[in-house]
């Protein structure tokens, strides 16, 4: 039986506030220990951009999705 399993059966049989008090203990638990730190992606690469002058961005090829394998492995480009 997994943990998850048994805090089900327990919380079965326990009372409501012993339910708030598991219940505030494992919010807090997880706050601590595993924050909340995840960002969008589209904000990662903003961050990451950031300081990229403007004439690399202009060098930068606009058909990236399209051509990816061109561009990781020089497999020649899709003509469609």
């Amino acid at each position: 039986m997994t943990a998850k399993e048994q805090l089900l059966q327990e919380i079965e049989k326990s009372s409501e506030p012993l339910l708030q008090e598991v219940l505030d203990f494992l919010l807090s638990a997880r706050s601590e220990k595993y924050p909340e730190t995840r960002k969008p992606i589209w904000q990662i690469a903003q961050e990451i951009m950031a300081d990229v002058p403007p004439e690399i961005i202009a060098q930068l090829p606009t058909d990236g999705a399209e051509q990816h394998d061109y561009y990781l492995d020089r497999i020649p480009k899709c003509e469609e």
